[in-house]
């Protein structure tokens, strides 16, 4: 009885102190100076019918109908798509926040840009305008773009993700902006997500590689959604997130500041 005693404080002590300087654990704010800016192709197909294939950074395509009528994508999103005059088009997207994207084409069509606007759960706004160059032949928005600049606004305090310690080994991920919570252990398992703002069906799954490099998995009903590599400097003031789409060669680069 007292070996017991003994072990379960030194696995209580033991794990209090490996939370306490676990280089995740802490309040991280994005610093969008410092994030690289990735490369991104952007393609726009006239199907016909007033039916258009639209593929951006994720790789994935949706099939859409210029109607302002909202489809439900294999993510569980919805998208609607409509064109308001000869230059600019809209498309309105809401999953985990709602997006608000205007594209506008240049008179002499060789310039897209697309602004979006960004309203998190919690009433929180952001900016992105994505300016592309074409690549292939097209008239109008029609045709393959590569992105030339990204410009990102943050209308109000940036971005913060906020990780605590979770169960003996795992760590918490709170993102309060879009009410998104995952707790997980990094055995392996896909844990299912569960702030307010998350949908039935996404889930996530952790390894720690370690102590400064954690690889993060996320599935919607059992498919690859996204991939991450979270890295923290040595002096644990930066941390550095990496994301990939299974179907898109489009890297993402965020670099947080430990608050």
């Amino acid at each position: 009885m007292k070996l017991n005693g003994t072990l379960l404080t030194c696995v209580f002590t033991c794990t209090s102190a490996f939370a306490a300087t676990d280089p995740f654990v802490g309040t991280w704010v994005y610093n969008s100076g410092k994030s690289p800016k990735p490369t991104i192709t952007y393609a726009i197909k006239d199907l016909g019918g007033n039916r258009y294939a639209l593929t951006g950074s994720t790789g994935t395509t949706i099939e859409v109908k210029a109607d302002g009528i909202p489809i439900e994508t294999p993510t569980g999103a919805t998208v609607s798509f409509n064109r308001l005059d000869d230059h600019d088009w809209e498309m309105v997207r809401n999953d985990d926040q709602n997006m608000v994207r205007t594209y506008n084409i240049s008179p002499d069509d060789t310039t897209l840009t697309l602004h979006d606007v960004y309203t998190s759960k919690t009433g929180t706004h952001y900016e992105t305008i994505v300016r592309y160059a074409r690549r292939s032949p097209g008239n109008g928005i029609f045709g393959e773009w590569q992105s030339t600049s990204i410009e990102e606004k943050t209308l109000e305090e940036a971005p913060r993700i906020v990780i605590t310690s979770f169960g003996t080994d795992g760590l918490s991920f709170s993102v309060p902006a879009d009410k998104h919570l995952s707790e997980l252990n990094f055995d392996g398992r896909m844990y299912a997500d569960s702030g307010a703002g998350d949908k039935k069906g996404h889930s996530t799954s952790g390894r720690r590689v370690n102590e400064h490099f954690l690889q993060i998995e996320s599935q919607v009903d059992g498919r690859p959604e996204y991939s991450e590599e979270y890295k923290v400097s040595d002096d644990g003031k930066t941390l550095t997130i990496v994301g990939r789409y299974p179907n898109s060669s489009v890297v993402f680069t965020m670099l947080w500041d430990k608050q």
